[in-house]
């Protein structure tokens, strides 16, 4: 399973079989909270940068093992609408009778080529962090040559036409939840049909030092931006079911998202004692690591 992982808890459409359409780590943004890590190349070209039918039989062959997903959801080492045959691909996953959900930075959406793919999605959930020019640029760091008009027109017009499309803001402290910032996000905010999900980042950065806003301004934020607008709550986890998945699995899982025990213990469909034995003999081979964030400790895996 090169393309496809988990499936994993996901804080917003349940348990989720993730697909990865690109290589680590191709982006339109080089967002400082990302849990993958920075952006190697930022980009605004598009390829396949895999064959459609391998990506297809990979989510094949992922339906007959382990826990049965929820959704599937396009996600992992960057965004993928930078994948060219997108349209092609959400047609082909609906024959799994799943929804399907699209993360999307929405950088790419001002060609009618992607927006229309886009919003062939279940669930379109698109990025929207900043109010201005300015802080977009400290938070998600596009690549040379989008303009933050553009692409906030971009956001809006596909807000518009998809029949369940959300907004989610990462609010992170001390870059973007001062109370003028949030302010201004809510006037933004209160123009565009969605609903909205309040996140913070909770997971290991790998390389940056970003801070989760205070649940009192997340709150707030909630308040401010009104009834649409929620604060997303930790993922629950569900009773592991028996599965066979060992060292490669955990590894394909933490490649593309920093996991606790219990996110994989529900992912993998393991017994949480076979996952912390996994991770323990994993991390003594220098293949993953685990880091404290709070009271829980998530792993990683190590990419040198």
């Amino acid at each position: 399973m090169r393309r496809v992982y988990g499936p994993v808890p996901s804080r917003r459409f349940g348990l989720s079989l993730g697909v990865d359409l690109l290589p680590r780590k191709l982006c339109t943004c080089d967002c400082v909270y990302c849990q993958v890590g920075p952006t190697t190349e930022c980009t605004l070209a598009r390829r396949d940068f895999f064959p459609l039918d391998d990506v297809v039989s990979e989510v094949r062959a992922a339906l007959t093992r382990g826990p049965r997903p929820e959704a599937i959801t396009l996600s992992g080492s960057g965004e993928p609408t930078l994948y060219r045959s997108l349209g092609e691909l959400i047609a082909r996953l609906h024959g799994f009778g799943l929804p399907v959900v699209l993360l999307t930075k929405g950088v790419l959406l001002h060609d009618p080529q992607v927006l229309e793919a886009a919003l062939t999605a279940d669930v379109l959930k698109l990025s929207l962090d900043a109010p201005d020019e300015g802080t977009w640029r400290r938070v998600n760091r596009p690549a040379g040559g989008v303009a933050f008009d553009r692409w906030l027109r971009s956001v809006r017009e596909a807000a518009r036409r998809h029949r369940k499309a959300r907004l989610e803001v990462m609010l992170i402290r001390g870059l973007n939840d001062d109370p003028g910032t949030l302010e201004a996000l809510a006037g933004l905010l209160s123009g565009i049909d969605a609903e909205i999900d309040i996140n913070t980042p909770v997971r290991p950065a790998p390389g940056r030092d970003v801070q989760p806003s205070l649940p009192a301004t997340l709150e707030a934020a909630a308040r401010l931006f009104g009834p649409r607008a929620r604060v997303v709550a930790e993922a629950g986890t569900a009773p592991a079911a028996g599965g066979t998945s060992g060292a490669e699995e955990v590894l394909a899982v933490l490649s593309r998202r920093p996991c606790t025990a219990a996110d994989l213990s529900t992912s993998l469909g393991l017994p949480l004692p076979r996952v912390k034995a996994l991770l323990k003999e994993m991390e003594g081979k220098d293949l993953v690591e685990g880091k404290g964030k709070g009271r829980t400790r998530y792993y990683y895996a190590r990419t040198s």
